[in-house]
């Protein structure tokens, strides 16, 4: 499997989802970052993350180790636990400083896989709604619009609660100086047949792969040698690893997946050693 360094790598190449501002939100891209003060990067004192730690856990790590390396912004807070007497309200992911212009900054994290179908119909009447109505997660249980309402109602507001200010004080932050951004990360699959689409609203960079039916990669056999990475490496650069399998086995392993309810990751390996990433969903 791939160095720590080299999953830091596939996590700070990961796409904005969006540049600028969407439905009110304002992207803060990695490429914010200045580490042009690294000259080793070999040397780097990687963050140590606990084996078994789930994807979203993960970017959160690199995501901190960015605003501790670079020289453009300082890490206030991490992970604040807001609570409300013994209740949890929720959490913030990051509160930084911008040491160019002084000001500081509450981001939020968001490290997503999204399918992108456009058969899927919605009620909503705004047109950027309707459309971003059709990116899904693999399996089904997630979707755009919903994790965009909770940023806007839940996320950003719970800065605004008494028991954040009460908290931001005492580290002697400001919450009326503070401006809100959103890094939302995203890696979205698509038809294969909509390849070379203009995609409203997100960027194509962010579009890494795309994906079958069940019915339809059961009919796509080939020669080809495949991989079935585990959901903690998925964001990693497609890779030998150590078991590999024929068509007819992955088939049966993408059959059993979807049964238990979850969409597999598949690495295709094709004869000049290049890769394909893809989905198999219901």
């Amino acid at each position: 499997m791939q160095s720590n360094l080299e999953r830091f790598k596939a996590f700070y190449k990961t796409a904005s989802l969006w540049s600028g501002t969407l439905l009110g939100l304002e992207q803060f891209g990695l490429s914010n970052f200045i580490f042009d003060h690294l000259k080793d990067q070999e040397s780097l004192d990687l963050p140590v993350i606990p084996q078994g730690t789930l994807l979203g856990k993960r970017a959160e790590y690199f995501f901190k180790f960015c605003v501790e390396q670079s020289s453009n912004y300082q890490l206030l807070l991490s992970n604040i636990q807001i609570f409300k007497g013994k209740i949890t309200k929720g959490e913030l992911d990051y509160v930084i400083k911008d040491l160019r212009t002084n000001s500081t900054i509450h981001i939020e994290l968001v490290y997503k896989f999204y399918i992108y179908n456009p058969t899927i119909t919605s009620t909503e009447k705004s047109p950027v709604l309707q459309e971003l109505n059709k990116y899904q997660g693999p399996n089904g249980r997630d979707n755009l619009v919903r994790k965009l309402e909770h940023l806007k109602n839940h996320q950003l507001p719970l800065l605004y609660t008494a028991e954040a200010v009460e908290l931001l004080k005492s580290h002697d932050i400001a919450v009326e100086k503070i401006k809100q951004q959103v890094c939302f990360l995203a890696h979205v699959f698509i038809p294969h047949q909509l390849w070379d689409h203009k995609f409203k609203y997100i960027h194509k960079s962010s579009i890494t792969g795309y994906y079958y039916k069940s019915s339809a990669f059961a009919k796509a056999e080939t020669e080809n040698t495949y991989f079935l990475p585990e959901k903690y490496a998925w964001k990693m650069t497609p890779q030998e690893l150590l078991t590999s399998y024929t068509f007819h086995e992955a088939l049966a392993l993408t059959n059993d997946s979807l049964e238990r309810g979850f969409a597999p990751l598949l690495w295709m390996q094709l004869t000049d050693k290049s890769f394909e990433t893809f989905f198999v969903v219901k």
